[in-house]
């Protein structure tokens, strides 16, 4: 029997091939970390990562303020672990990607459901109060809707956070991909007076081969604390691949993989929406979805009470996609879906890749039961 090649869409990862001349350069980067003088090495190399990542956030990453840890959820749980030691009861943005508040719920933080529509775009404030938070967790731009907030928002909410003494984490993972995102939150939140950490990441955007890096970043007040966590938890990422990050973070104009990687994005939903829209799938789309030219990497799709079959279907010709549902990760009502069952699909992969995925997505929706 014949196996089935594998297509993934579902993992969240950028999985795309470079441009030439960053592989070129990639070879070169390489080559000269085999041979580089170890002295100051890791503090070198660091310093220039974070400047190079800083170039395309927009936030400055002072050196005491900014831990680099391997991803994403690292960072996460260092969190989880400093918000359940102090015992602050945390509000969760929903819906977001099921593994935030698990890491959450692991190490004993006590949760709150915050439906999205509460905080983001526009922060409700007097809602907000009424949950008597100590910290707030939001993921900017959201996984997997692409709702953040403009900046008189995000200062509205920095102020609201100095005044009630509310800690608040931002998850900015997606940020590479949604330029108005690339601010300074850590100046910001100096600005307003208010306790802020931010967690950066490559993984979502930068495609080499799952090595990434991320970056917990925090204000002033939170600086011993939090640094007491992360010297518990690692002692610091590997320089070879800092320096090979730095290498594509820093690419010339022609070469520019975080414009790339955009561009990528948005063509990819937009062969997605032309597809399903002459299957007359249109409607499937939610409202709270990206709009057709955002760049975030995924896609989500409320497909309604078929979802299964039409998962089963993608697996038999070799495709995975995720389902979105646990998203509403949420047991206590607040942010319920709506009726149906919804599916996720990642979006940073090369156009023929992607082509063929969606090919098969596509098909599978139009054969019926």
């Amino acid at each position: 029997m014949a196996q089935v090649s594998r297509l993934d869409l579902a993992d969240g990862h950028a999985n795309h091939t470079l441009h030439p001349g960053t592989l070129s350069a990639l070879e070169g980067a390489f080559a000269a970390a085999l041979k580089e003088e170890r002295h100051g090495l890791v503090h070198r190399v660091e310093r220039e990562f974070l400047s190079a990542l800083g170039k395309h956030t927009g936030q400055r990453y002072e050196a005491h303020s900014s831990h680099i840890v391997y991803s994403a959820s690292v960072g996460v749980d260092i969190m989880a672990k400093y918000l359940s030691v102090r015992r602050y009861r945390t509000g969760m943005i929903t819906p977001t990607f099921d593994n935030l508040p698990a890491l959450m719920a692991m190490t004993g933080v006590e949760l709150v459901a915050v439906p999205e529509k509460r905080v983001m775009p526009e922060p409700d404030l007097d809602e907000l109060d009424r949950l008597g938070l100590d910290a707030l967790f939001l993921v900017m731009p959201n996984n997997p809707t692409g709702t953040a907030m403009d900046s008189a928002a995000v200062r509205r909410l920095l102020e609201w956070g100095a005044e009630r003494r509310v800690l608040i984490v931002v998850d900015a993972s997606f940020r590479l991909l949604e330029p108005t995102a690339c601010v300074d939150l850590i100046a910001l939140a100096e600005e307003a007076g208010a306790d802020v950490v931010t967690v950066d990441d490559t993984g979502k955007t930068v495609s080499l081969q799952d090595t990434k890096a991320s970056v917990l970043s925090v204000t002033h007040r939170l600086r011993e604390p939090v640094s007491e966590v992360v010297s518990h938890c690692l002692l610091n990422v590997s320089c070879l691949d800092l320096r090979l990050l730095t290498t594509i973070l820093t690419m010339p104009p022609d070469c520019d993989e975080i414009r790339r990687a955009r561009t990528l994005a948005r063509r990819n939903r937009g062969v997605l929406r032309e597809l399903l829209a002459e299957c007359g799938r249109t409607g499937c789309l939610p409202g709270t979805s990206p709009g057709r030219d955002s760049a975030l990497s995924v896609e989500w799709l409320h497909i309604g009470p078929d979802r299964d079959r039409v998962l089963g279907r993608c697996r038999d010709q070799g495709l995975q996609v995720l389902p979105g549902q646990p998203f509403f990760w949420s047991t206590d009502g607040a942010g319920n879906p709506p009726t149906g069952e919804w599916v996720r699909l990642a979006l940073l992969r090369d156009p023929e890749e992607f082509q063929r995925g969606a090919d098969i997505f596509v098909s599978a929706l139009r054969t019926g039961p």
